[in-house]
């Protein structure tokens, strides 16, 4: 297993490997694991996040999907769920070790350097200067939520869980915003013909609430990868898998199976 990658498993049964969105960790799945039975949900708490190791300035994302391929291999995992920043590493490895992977869900799909909303930009430049004044904590947690952009405008219409994200949001380290940790991986490109080298059966879930540059991706993605559909949840936001878990979870395990 690589080193500094922290897991969480739960449940019985095939492997799926699942990718958390950005500053959250693998603890945000359990109400969607709930509702899935019969399978060994492995969540990985991806670099710089909940249990794992700092995110490594220099770190690109092929190496990322290389860890990633390691955990697939060594657990059996040959299905992959990940969500928005998690989609991101998802994608790479589906198109980088195509052998691994099976059956893809990706939910709010990020393709590494497409275009991306400009109130994410300007959100985050002002996360790094309030970071510098005041370290993590809550106020980055609650500048972090706040629209634009409106990756948390969703939760809104769910209170235990907005709650429940803030607390993760919360203990989230930001290390990545004093090292440039990030930029590495953003730093990538992927390309239609990346996308046309996946051949896992795939599926993207979008809320129809998302923002633009996400529904962009969703349909590039329906539109380019050989085996995808494109499901599109009414009343939902950034993070249908958080958002809509009990509309999820019989589309997932149809999937999946």
């Amino acid at each position: 297993m690589p080193e500094g990658l922290h897991l969480h498993r739960h449940g019985d049964g095939p492997a799926v490997l699942w990718l958390h969105g950005y500053t959250m960790d693998s603890t945000t799945w359990q109400p969607l694991w709930d509702r899935l039975p019969g399978w060994t949900h492995i969540g990985v708490d991806l670099p710089g996040h909940g249990g794992s190791a700092p995110l490594p300035p220099g770190l690109p994302l092929t190496a990322l999907a290389g860890q990633l391929a390691e955990v697939a291999e060594e657990t059996g995992a040959r299905r992959l769920v990940g969500l928005s920043f998690g989609s991101m590493s998802a994608i790479q490895l589906a198109f980088q070790k195509p052998a691994l992977v099976d059956r893809l869900v990706l939910a709010a799909p990020t393709l590494a350097g497409t275009p991306n909303e400009d109130s994410a930009r300007v959100r985050y430049r002002q996360l790094m200067m309030l970071h510098r004044m005041v370290g993590p904590g809550e106020q980055l947690a609650d500048l972090w939520m706040q629209p634009p952009p409106d990756i948390f405008t969703g939760t809104r219409r769910h209170p235990e869980l907005r709650a429940a994200l803030r607390s993760v949001v919360a203990r989230h380290s930001w290390a990545e915003l004093g090292n440039g940790a990030m930029d590495t991986l953003t730093a990538h490109r992927h390309t239609a013909d990346d996308l046309r080298r996946i051949t896992a059966r795939t599926l993207v879930v979008l809320g129809d609430e998302d923002m633009p540059a996400f529904v962009r991706n969703a349909e590039l993605l329906r539109d380019t990868v050989p085996h995808c559909r494109l499901e599109t949840l009414a009343e939902t936001g950034h993070l249908p898998l958080l958002e809509r878990p009990a509309t999820c979870a019989p589309l997932l395990a149809a999937h999946l199976a």
